[in-house]
Parts: C-alpha cells; structure tokens; sequence
C-alpha cells in the first residue's frame, strides 16, 4: 500500500520518482495524506503534467497541484460504487474509514469487486461416481488442468473480492486441510474449517459456524466449475430483497412431435415441437445468516430442505440463471469434460 501513498509536503520531483519506479502495468497514480494520515488528494502522472505546464516548479509541494476531488470507497459502501468506478475504467481505488484514513488500496486490475459475503464451501463429500480417482485423493483435489477443483473455486471467489471462507471437510479431510494451508498460507484471506462428525448434507454443515463475519453467506459446491458472475448474483439477490436466492442452469428439451394441450381431454390448443426449458439447482446459494436457525444441528440436512422451510415460512426465494459457465463435476463424463474445457472457459 505504501507505494501508492506520498505525504502532502512532499515536492513534486518526490513524486515523480516514486511514479517512475512503478513498475509496468501500475496505475500511475498516488494518494496524498496529511500529517495526520488523513487522504486529503490523489496525485496522477496526468496531475503533474499538467501542473508543470502551468509553471509549478518540481521543489513545489504536491498539495499544490493533487486533486482533491478524487474517487474513494467508504466502509459499509454499497456495492453498485465498484460497478460505477469499473464503468469509469478507474484501477486504483482506496478505501477509507470514518477517519479518512486509507485502510488499503483495491486494485481494479486483480479483483472485480469486494463482496460482503463469507464464503461457505461443501468439500465433505466422498466422489464415489468418481472412482477410481477418488480411491486415494477426496473429490475437491482432483485436478483440472494441474490445479484441484476446490483451488478453482476459491480462487474464483477471491477475484470477487471474497475474504472469509469456511470450508466444510469430512471424508479425507487431512488432505484437503494440508493442501489449502500450504497454498493460501500468505493469501490475505481467512480459512476456517467445518469438521462434520458425520455426513451433514449438502448444507447441514453451515449451522456448525459459531460466527459469520459478514451478514449474507455464499455457499457453494465444492464439485462445480463455473465462472458465474458473482457481483451480478449478490446484485440480484439484494436489490429483491430475498430471503435466499439458488443459482440455476438452464435445461432445454426439444419434443420432436406436435404437443397437444388439453382439459378433460379436451383439446385446447396444438403447439408443433416445443422446446421447454426448466431451471435446475447449480449447487451456489446466496441467503442471510439469519436464516442459519432453520438448519438443526448434528442432522443430515440438505440445500432443498432450507429452500423448502423458508418457503412454508412465507420467505422469498429466488433463483438466479447462470448466463456463463457451469459444469457440475459429479461423475466420470463431467470430470473428462472438465479436463477439457478448462482450456477454453474465460474465467
């Protein structure tokens, strides 16, 4: 961070040293604190440039020439704020506190947004439709193209901005503790653990967290590949106000015949060759942890359980079609295809 901060009383030739010893690929631009580490500017190349054809001398301070109508992000800042810096083609965006302090620099280029959820990833499941190469190795280290599933999905979720993850783990579960430990052991993100004392289903785990950091939870299937947009999913899900909101494919079915529609076998209508399509769950769900005291404890309980007690509560669910990729890597063709199209997929 202190590379892109540079004090108040600082000459522009300071400054543009510091400028100069970016190295390429760095937004050029600094933020400007006062003594009391407050930012009070921001400082381009542009900036100087300008200054200095408007005859301000190098051994000038920068606080004569920064901009002090500069773009910055609050705490507690709504989200949309990314989505409009990224429409601005902004990069480097500080985030302050009430005090106007930086607390870090977020760079645009790295991360597509900072999204307040913890992550809640299911990892505890036994890949039997996957042998034989689950014989030795649990299904979230298989790899694609030389990196485990699991490592996929997490480093999905941190390009979203994702800080908090909860990694629920069961069968072979040392494996999957050491491998994430040695690989994000310097990541600036949190990893805790979810040790199940038996198969809890595909979401029971969640109601073993003592505490959430953040007020929505994102929990997703440690077997999908996926380059869902994330932002767009949390958007969505806040802007209805939903209890819970599943991210969905899409499944198309063509009738190769003319469908006859009818009541008491009345004929009502002739539709030649449909196509139907039906929304299926894609294993990721976003919902608030308030909810967590539906999922009772030490109990198999599973994803279409809380859908369907919020449901009978009177709650809104939602759900959110993927419009990118999705594959769940459940079984030997899906793994093979995976292998595949990990070549081609953008993520």
């Amino acid at each position: 961070m202190e590379k892109y901060i540079i004090n108040k009383d600082a000459t522009i030739k300071e400054a543009l040293k510091k400028i100069n010893d970016f190295s390429a690929g760095h937004t050029l631009v600094l933020f400007v604190i006062n003594e009391y580490n407050q930012i009070v500017g921001s400082l381009s190349d542009g900036d100087i440039r300008r200054g200095l054809l408007n005859n301000a001398e190098l051994s000038e301070s920068v606080d004569k020439i920064m901009n002090k109508n500069f773009h910055y992000l609050e705490q507690n800042f709504d989200i949309k704020k990314i989505q409009f810096f990224k429409d601005e083609d902004l990069k480097i965006i500080p985030l302050i506190n009430a005090d106007k302090n930086i607390i870090k620099i977020i760079n645009l280029k790295e991360v597509k947004s900072l999204l307040p959820v913890d992550a809640v990833i299911m990892a505890g499941g036994k890949g039997t439709r996957l042998r034989p190469y689950t014989d030795n190795i649990p299904k979230p280290l298989l790899e694609l193209n030389k990196k485990p599933i699991i490592a996929h999905n997490i480093d999905r979720l941190m390009v979203f901005g994702v800080k908090n993850f909860h990694i629920s783990v069961n069968h072979m579960k040392e494996q999957i503790i050491e491998y994430l430990d040695n690989t994000y052991k310097n990541k600036d993100i949190s990893i805790k653990y979810i040790e199940e004392p038996q198969s809890l289903g595909t979401i029971g785990s969640v109601g073993l967290v003592e505490e959430f950091e953040n007020d929505d939870i994102l929990v997703v299937n440690s077997d999908v590949l996926t380059n869902i947009d994330f932002e767009d999913f949390y958007i969505n899900y806040k802007d209805h106000n939903d209890d819970m909101s599943i991210a969905t494919f899409n499944i198309k079915i063509d009738i190769p015949y003319a469908v006859l529609e009818t009541k008491d076998k009345i004929i009502n209508a002739l539709v030649e060759k449909p196509q139907y399509t039906y929304y299926s769950n894609a294993g990721i769900y976003l919902f608030n942890k308030k909810n967590i005291g539906f999922i009772p404890e030490f109990k198999k309980y599973d994803s279409i359980d809380l859908m369907n007690d919020l449901i009978k509560k009177g709650k809104k669910v939602t759900h959110f079609p993927i419009r990118g990729y999705w594959l769940d890597i459940g079984n030997l063709e899906n793994y093979r295809k995976a292998q595949d199209d990990i070549r081609y997929v953008k993520f």
